[in-house]
């Protein structure tokens, strides 16, 4: 749990300027913001020049606080899970990919039902901007503010799709990273080099959010929907889905995808690599 939290603090940090570009393109369509915020690079330039540089890490802070957890339950869970499915005489290596996406995608879901209120409040922190007059003033007061102004349960919104994409993603995403570092080149050792667990992970995470990023952009739209007591947009995920598909195409549910697979590439590859590394120090047994 430790490797899985230092791994998670590590990668947010350093991608978290993409992240938060990716999450004002997914929802700044929702308040009429379509030609705010139309690209990547434009994006952060806009962010920037209104709030300044630091703000592109805003709601980093609850990102980090949200990961820890996060990233040391999704690890450890899958670990735990791997040895559960594992028969007499099996390794990791040995493992189907049946049994790696049942471990994988389990462990998204114990993680999720975990830690989703931290994922509410980092969203929504990343949502706001210096200019809201009724902006929250931090992790605390959003959580506060959430539960007096919108009840308890607002701080599962968006939970429905967060298990439709969010588990399976965890699930896709150690399969095939798993699957993809089993044809990475060994060193003399036996073992696989930092540039084949890099490369793994940032492939294997790419290949996931690709298939599950529809279900991500309705999961962040669902927990800014009603945010400061403003009129919800969408009565529930469904209704969410179809209005974006209505309203922007298919190709709405995948706004913001160009910055998330830009983000996505270090983040994934370097998640991956640091939770082996943090482990290998804390278990020196592990390969």
């Amino acid at each position: 749990m430790l490797a899985g939290g230092l791994a998670g603090m590590v990668t947010k940090t350093s991608t978290a300027p993409l992240e938060r570009i990716k999450i004002l393109l997914q929802t700044g369509r929702m308040h009429g913001e379509a030609n705010k915020y139309k690209n990547v690079i434009q994006t952060g330039l806009v962010v920037i020049k209104e709030d300044g540089v630091r703000a592109l890490w805003k709601g980093n802070g609850a990102n980090v606080v949200r990961v820890i957890p996060v990233y040391a339950m999704k690890f450890s869970f899958n670990d735990h899970f791997r040895d559960v499915v594992r028969q007499p005489g099996q390794t990791d290596s040995d493992l189907t990919t049946l049994q790696l996406l049942l471990c994988g995608t389990t462990a998204g879901l114990f993680q999720t039902c975990c830690t989703f209120p931290l994922e509410l409040v980092r969203t929504r922190l990343s949502f706001q901007t210096l200019q809201d007059s009724n902006r929250y003033r931090g992790i605390i007061d959003c959580l506060k503010r959430t539960v007096s102004e919108e009840g308890f349960f607002a701080l599962y919104k968006g939970i429905g799709p967060t298990f439709v994409s969010g588990a399976p993603y965890v699930g896709l995403q150690m399969t095939f990273y798993e699957l993809w570092k089993r044809r990475m080149p060994k060193d003399e050792n036996g073992k696989i080099t930092t540039l084949g667990k890099l490369f793994s992970g940032a492939i294997g995470g790419l290949c996931a959010q690709f298939l599950t990023y529809p279900g991500d952009t309705v999961r962040r739209r669902m927990i800014v929907n009603g945010i400061n007591g403003s009129e919800r947009l969408y009565k529930n995920a469904m209704d969410c889905t179809m209005k974006i598909i209505r309203n922007e195409s298919f190709a709405g549910l995948w706004i913001g995808f160009t910055a998330n697979a830009i983000r996505c590439v270090p983040g994934a590859g370097l998640q991956f690599f640091a939770y082996d590394q943090f482990k290998s120090y804390l278990i020196p047994s592990t390969d």
